[in-house]
């Protein structure tokens, strides 16, 4: 044993032969840590592009990001909002197709339409958010949580 309080070992030894852990319990938390920062993974290996362009001395230009899956592109551009601490996104996806965006952010969610292909949503606040894309023949077409 250790050379801690003898208590503390026969409370271990209790508390392994009254109330074990479950069996699953080591490889359920593996599971969960190797899983906590999935999204951003899959942000990496689905980004195909994101870039900020200075257009002068004193700031960076909009932010681009592209994300690719399958036969679908997605092309994002960001830029600062018309209020303090919020943003402006003008998008485009690949094949062209009509429908309806949403954008996630915390618990909110703010809807715009998409048309020919192309979409805006005028103001957002600033933070993570995801796009979710509903076109018919589709289901479940979104880009993985970003912030902005």
């Amino acid at each position: 044993m250790s050379g801690r309080d003898p208590i503390f070992d026969d409370l271990r030894t209790m508390y392994e032969v009254l109330d074990p852990p479950p069996e699953h319990l080591v490889e359920a938390m593996i599971a969960a840590v190797a899983a906590e920062y999935l999204d951003a993974e899959y942000e990496l290996l689905t980004m195909t592009q994101r870039t900020t362009e200075l257009t002068g001395v004193r700031g960076a230009g909009p932010l681009t990001i592209e994300f690719a899956y399958d036969d679908v592109t997605v092309l994002i551009r960001v830029t600062d909002g018309p209020g303090e601490g919020t943003r402006r996104i003008d998008g485009w996806i690949t094949p062209v197709t009509d429908g309806t965006v949403r954008v996630v952010h915390g618990d909110a969610e703010t809807t715009s339409a998409l048309t020919a292909g192309r979409f805006e949503v005028a103001e957002i606040p600033v933070g993570l958010i995801r796009i979710w894309f509903d076109v018919e023949g589709r289901d479940d077409l979104a880009t993985p949580t970003f912030e902005i």
